[in-house]
């Protein structure tokens, strides 16, 4: 299957995200929003189905490289991403099918509409996406987008939930930013490898916790989480629970040196948190009386399990391939029984069909996630054993026995508050009915699909111990009914946050107080410079910006500043071969040439054109610019511009080099005859693809500066070899390109190792030099090019 799916993963969502808002913005003033969005109310449908046919048909390890896009985008798909996209893709789409059905004709359901397709689109992309960038953009577009499903029911509890989601939001962002780009420097790739990240600096790890651990509803990051589930939707809370999430665990797996190195500090701090967030947010859920604040909380505690897993792999390394499994396998699991049950919540509320199945997929979903034998609960927990065995804490393995108890009571609570629900039937949930019961349906052949037969079996005495004990708490709750319901709500949601609220009010009471003074002085201050002014000008300040305004003062003013900056760029403009025009033909010094402007790197510094040809078989050559090098098609018009022969002098100096410009110089790059010109050489034949020799690009300089690439690429199905295109973009590799680039007389601008304006720039000169087509990009024709040929 084409790996260019990949990328239609992520911009078909966005591409119906752009057409359900074009066509909700274009009517406002016209008809009723309903009205414009009504013959598009289908779209978030079909929305996640190229990522679910991606999940299926893209062959595994599949790379597409995107050099236009960014800094150079990397779409793949990896064992971990295929299920990611699996599941992430299923449960997009089943939320997506209840959402067109379940909004459709209500106000503002285009509008909804348009950020769930967004929130959909970054959130395949950061899974698809594998370099840095790619993950930090689809990550921002999801948690933006989802701020516009927060607040999408615009009463007041929507909007204090949006806006507490808003700026943890940001904050997490922010912080995953500063992370993103120190993993970049450290690494000096866009896609760094488990073995890159070695070394991560502290300050760099701890970022990407912290803005990762806010989306994951870490304690005490997780204050949005049980405030915008109740507030959103049902089908943005069953994608915000079920998939959002998850990318956390997701990038966390890609940016740390999971498997290369132990972090024992990190990973014990990781697994404290995770101990706190698993347990914090337990007896919480369980005072709850809204179900959808109840899964909140239940989600948050099982984000901690997770938590602490992970940190347990980076404590030991060894266990990374087990353990990497073992998370994968849970996040999917818990995303579809999480999600089913979001969605069951919904059609409890609002379908119009036997309620008592609906009572009953719920039960099977909320045993699910229990962990009941020969449920995915019980495989996906068989799985994480020998993680908890291995771990220094002997006592680990009982504690999380123990949240599987309570988990179970938190079932049985969010059970009965769902029996309780007094349902209000309404037309039109046919299909997310037939959707719901799909994702029953693969949640129930997820035990026998993806686990062995002696995981079935799992975790059946913990859940008898808490049916057994829920058993015992019902009991007593019809003996004291009214103790027990003093509990209920005497921590509503968003804990932390309300807990706070009077430290809050005193430290906004004390900065009103110490911001008075200077409110004052500023005042003052403010009404001296406008009296100032006045005086100087001889009139009000109202009349002064009344005639800024007017078009003989302010059109002059604006005219005259565009004059200028024309005349800026008209004398600054890079001309065809990157050099400033005009381009200069006098001699120039080499310190001169190489600070000025780029050189071609046929011409010797300094050499005219009537030197050259009078002195054929010499070194120096005459100057000529880029273009005149892109017209000569053969070789003996190079040679008559000026080119070396065979036997001529090399010279040591890089601003005195002369490289010849011959076609035979690509190597390996097959040839014509015509491109051999009438010099006699052979032309080159293109190399058989062998994984165990590697394409070596050295510096000019310092021949030992070289790096190995890889040049073939073998077919998972097939087993065929094939040459590639164009290597991985490495800050090694773009660096050794700059050096030579400027050894050969083209100003690259800062050796950093980032491919900036400047350094396309160069590589565009040099393509138009070569007669190659001047992309600007770095491929194997242009390293073959660029690299020291033997004497």
């Amino acid at each position: 299957m084409n790996p260019w799916l990949l990328l239609l993963v992520w911009v078909w969502p966005l591409a119906l995200a752009a057409l359900v808002g074009a066509r909700t913005l274009s009517g406002i003033s016209r008809r009723p929003l309903d009205a414009i969005a009504a013959p598009l109310w289908w779209l978030p449908a079909i929305g996640a189905l190229p990522g679910l046919a991606a999940a299926l048909l893209v062959p595994l390890d599949s790379r597409l490289e995107l050099p236009w896009l960014f800094l150079g985008t990397t779409l793949g798909l990896d064992a971990t991403g295929r299920v990611y996209l699996l599941f992430t893709a299923i449960l997009w789409l089943a939320a997506g099918v209840y959402a067109a059905f379940s909004l459709r004709g209500q106000a503002h359901g285009g509008r909804f509409g348009t950020f769930f397709l967004l929130a959909m689109s970054g959130n395949l992309w950061l899974i698809v996406g594998q370099d840095l960038l790619s993950f930090y953009a689809g990550f921002a577009m999801m948690g933006l987008a989802s701020y516009g499903l927060v607040i999408h029911n615009g009463d007041p509890g929507a909007l204090r939930a949006g806006k507490v989601y808003l700026v943890m939001a940001l904050f997490g962002e922010v912080t995953l930013f500063a992370a993103l780009v120190m993993i970049a420097s450290h690494a000096g790739t866009l896609v760094p490898t488990a073995a890159q990240l070695v070394g991560l600096d502290g300050l760099a790890i701890g970022f990407l916790l912290v803005g990762l651990g806010v989306k994951a509803g870490m304690v005490p990051l997780h204050l949005w989480l049980p405030l915008a589930h109740p507030a959103a939707p049902i089908a943005a809370s069953a994608v915000l629970s079920g998939t959002m999430i998850k990318v956390a665990i997701l990038g966390w797996l890609r940016f740390l040196p999971v498997g290369a190195v132990a972090l024992a500090d990190w990973g014990a701090w990781l697994s404290a948190a995770g101990l706190l967030t698993l347990f914090f947010a337990l007896p919480i859920g369980m005072t709850q009386s809204d179900p959808k604040v109840i899964l909140a909380y239940s989600s948050i505690s099982k984000m901690g399990l997770l938590m602490l897993l992970l940190g347990l792999i980076l404590s030991d390394p060894a266990l990374a391939p087990v353990g990497v499994v073992a998370i994968t396998l849970y996040a999917a699991h818990h995303a579809l029984v999480k999600g089913g049950l979001f969605l069951g919540v919904g059609l409890r509320k609002s379908a119009a069909i036997a309620q008592p199945l609906v009572l009953g997929g719920l039960v099977i979903l909320a045993l699910s996630l229990a962990g009941a034998p020969l449920t995915s609960g019980a495989v996906t927990k068989y799985g994480i054993k020998p993680l908890l065995d291995a771990a220094n804490w002997t006592w680990l393995a009982a504690a999380v026995a123990l949240s599987a108890v309570a988990t179970t009571l938190l079932m049985t609570r969010f059970l009965w508050v769902s029996v309780r629900t007094e349902p209000h039937p309404q037309p039109g949930y046919a299909w997310p009915s037939a959707a719901w019961a799909v994702l029953i349906t693969l949640v129930l052949l997820f035990p026998f699909l993806l686990g062995n037969p002696a995981a079935w079996l799992t975790n059946a005495a913990t859940l008898g111990a808490g049916i057994g004990i829920a058993v015992v708490i019902g009991a007593l709750v019809l003996r004291y009914p009214v103790g027990f319901k003093r509990l209920v709500g005497r921590i509503p949601p968003g804990d932390l946050l309300v807990l706070a609220a009077p430290l809050l009010r005193v430290l906004v009471w004390l900065g009103r107080m110490l911001w008075r003074p200077w409110h004052r002085l500023y005042g003052r201050l403010e009404g001296a410079a406008i009296d100032v002014y006045s005086l100087i000008f001889d009139q009000p300040v109202g009349d002064a910006e009344q005639r800024l305004r007017e078009w003989p003062v302010a059109g002059t003013l604006w005219l005259g500043l565009t004059a200028m900056l024309f005349l800026f760029v008209i004398t600054g403009t890079p001309g065809p071969s990157g050099t400033v025009s005009p381009p200069s033909l006098a001699a120039e010094t080499a310190a001169q040439t190489e600070s000025a402007a780029p050189v071609d790197p046929l011409v010797m510094p300094g050499e005219s054109s009537a030197d050259s040809a009078e002195q054929p078989d010499s070194a120096p050559a005459r100057e000529t610019d880029g273009a005149d090098m892109a017209s000569a098609t053969d070789a003996s018009e190079v040679e008559r511009m000026g080119a070396v022969s065979d036997g001529g002098e090399s010279l040591d100096r890089p601003d005195a080099a002369v490289t010849k410009l011959d076609p035979a110089r690509s190597g390996d790059i097959p040839l014509s005859d015509a491109d051999a010109g009438e010099s006699g050489r052979i032309a080159a034949v293109a190399p058989l693809c062998d994984p165990a020799v590697p394409f070596v690009f050295a510096s000019h300089t310092n021949p030992a500066d070289a790096i190995a690439l890889d040049r073939c690429i073998k077919d998972t199905e097939t087993g065929a070899l094939s040459l590639l295109e164009s290597p991985p973009l490495t800050n090694r590799l773009v660096q050794l390109v700059q050096r030579n680039l400027k050894w050969l007389g083209f100003d690259p601008g800062p050796i950093d190792g980032m491919i900036g304006p400047n350094t396309r720039r160069a590589i565009r000169a040099f393509q138009q030099a070569e007669g190659m087509r001047p992309t600007g990009g770095i491929g194997f024709e242009l390293l073959e090019r660029l690299k020291p040929r033997p004497d």
